[in-house]
């Protein structure tokens, strides 16, 4: 004896010794399979007996026998054991090929070795005429507007195997897909209506038809309204300590989530549940219904306020099934609201300023000339001087560094402002013919200029031939303000006492520019100061 074999007999036995009685085995948990005439229907034999439906396959190999039994006939029971030329037995299920009207009815199986017998619950069969392609009985089925949705083939357990035959028919005349589920990817208000789905069976060479008809309905969708705490959030309330004071937490959700949200107090991680005498307390909880939102409201009430209440969070806690949120209020005494949020912010204040004050000083002269290069600015439209810049070397009776000043005012400068910058330089040794440099004409020559730049590299100018230059160009810079300086200082002065008192207040200025080995570059720092001094001129 198999193993499988004593496994059901003793499954069998604990059931119940039922003995051949149908009406041993109750009518309750029925099912109900729908079909119209002309089509094929199966109706499974489930054991109501059991909990879970048994293994059957292998009961007539152990001496066990299906029978089916139907009410429909009014003089009986008939007893369905075998193959017949419309009903037959397939194993455990009962097939109609096809059903008829008076096919009808309830169906029960019983499973049975000769002694015992195990009924299964009541199969309703339900077979309609058929009046058109489509059900009077329709499943169900909707979806938003613009969301997708797959539409299953219902209650086609029993053929999972033949899916993939299934057709789909729109309002029951258009053919519209060929598989197991027909799937929308976007629902539109074109897209509702009937569905059929129609699987083909072959039996003895004639083709039936199984049906299921859908009915499709689309609706606007609707953006659930999710839980928020409206107030408090974080806020700031000034009493008079010995008062009484309501203070209201406000939540809104959408209607149907109200049963399931929850607020409620907490003042130091305690709940403010009132026991009657106490100072602070909340009230019950009210909710307001307007439309498809709810607003939940709980109170708290101070019957006096004291000062251990004040600067302290009083918390307002919203509990919904996938949100927490919390509100703040701090209280304080009416007429020393607290200041240090105004401190800060001055302080704050006073910081930027600082800060912006510091990079413009730091970055001015990058400033000026983005600013200038944007709007294209050229100051020298707008007087009538012939150059932009009068150039006078300071000269040291060091010939060597003589020779190496000369270099910088005589062919440096003049080879970046003037060639790379389009300034026009006034250049005395370059410029002034021969035997031309009559006082009148050293000072014809200054006036025609915007700028004075100054090439200070030694200490040794007590008898410099260009002192006389040097005073006029002064004079019209400090005393007549008709030209402005620019000091170069090529070489550091270790000693100014010697200088004259003008040149000692320029070099104390902020127009004085140091030469240094890296200012060989035309983007160095020495050039861009040099034409922030200069006048504004479109490159």
């Amino acid at each position: 004896m198999s193993v499988k074999y004593l496994t059901l007999m003793t499954f069998i036995c604990c059931l119940g010794r039922i003995q051949g009685d149908l009406a041993k085995c109750r009518f309750f948990g029925s099912t109900t399979v729908l079909t119209r005439e002309g089509e094929h229907a199966r109706l499974r034999c489930k054991l109501c007996n059991a909990s879970t439906p048994l293994a059957l396959s292998d009961l007539q190999t152990h001496g066990f026998n299906i029978s089916w039994f139907s009410n429909a006939s009014k003089v009986g029971h008939v007893q369905f054991s075998g193959n017949r030329s419309r009903i037959t037995l397939e194993g455990t299920s009962l097939g109609f090929w096809p059903t008829f009207v008076n096919d009808s009815g309830n169906y029960v199986c019983s499973v049975s070795n000769g002694t015992y017998n195990i009924m299964s619950a009541v199969t309703t069969l339900n077979v309609k005429k058929n009046k058109g392609l489509c059900h009077d009985d329709v499943y169900p089925f909707s979806q938003h507007i613009g969301r997708s949705i797959m539409l299953p083939c219902p209650k086609l357990e029993d053929y999972s195997d033949k899916k993939e035959n299934i057709i789909w028919l729109k309002d029951c005349t258009e053919n519209v897909y060929t598989g197991d589920m027909y799937t929308i990817q976007k629902v539109q208000e074109e897209s509702t209506g009937l569905y059929m789905c129609v699987l083909p069976l072959q039996n003895d060479g004639v083709q039936y038809n199984v049906t299921r008809t859908l009915n499709l309905t689309a609706k606007e969708y609707v953006e659930p309204f999710e839980p928020k705490l409206i107030y408090p959030i974080d806020e700031q309330i000034e009493l008079e300590l010995g008062g009484k004071k309501e203070l209201e937490c406000k939540a809104v959700m959408g209607k149907e989530a109200a049963d399931f949200c929850l607020l409620y107090w907490n003042f130091n991680h305690n709940y403010l549940i009132s026991s009657g005498d106490d100072e602070v307390y909340e009230g019950h909880n009210r909710i307001i219904t307007e439309d498809n939102r709810a607003s939940m409201i709980r109170t708290l009430v101070f019957v006096r306020i004291k000062r251990e209440h004040l600067n302290k969070a009083f918390k307002c806690v919203l509990i919904c099934h996938d949100t927490q949120q919390i509100g703040n209020i701090i209280l304080l005494e009416k007429g020393k609201g607290d200041t240090a949020p105004v401190v800060l912010l001055l302080i704050m204040a006073v910081a930027v300023c600082i800060i912006v004050t510091v990079v413009y000083v730091k970055f001015k002269v990058y400033f000026v000339l983005c600013f200038r290069d944007f709007i294209s600015r050229d100051e020298s439209l707008e007087d009538s001087k012939e150059y932009d810049a009068y150039v006078l070397l300071l000269k040291s009776n060091d010939a060597l560094l003589s020779a190496n000043e000369e270099t910088f005012a005589l062919e440096l400068l003049p080879a970046i402002l003037e060639e790379k910058f389009g300034y026009r330089l006034c250049i005395f040794e370059r410029d002034v013919l021969p035997g031309g440099a009559s006082a009148n004409d050293m000072l014809s020559y200054i006036n025609k200029c915007r700028r004075l730049i100054i090439i200070l590299c030694a200490e040794c100018l007590a008898e410099n031939s260009s002192m006389y230059e040097l005073m006029t160009g002064l004079h019209q810079a400090l005393v007549n303000r008709l030209i402005k300086p620019i000091l170069i200082e090529y070489n550091p002065v270790r000693d100014v006492t010697f200088l004259p008192q003008s040149l000692q207040l320029i070099l104390r200025s902020n127009r004085r520019v140091k030469w240094k080995s890296t200012s060989l570059s035309q983007n160095s720092y020495f050039w861009k100061k040099i034409r922030y001094l200069m006048p504004a001129k479109h490159i």
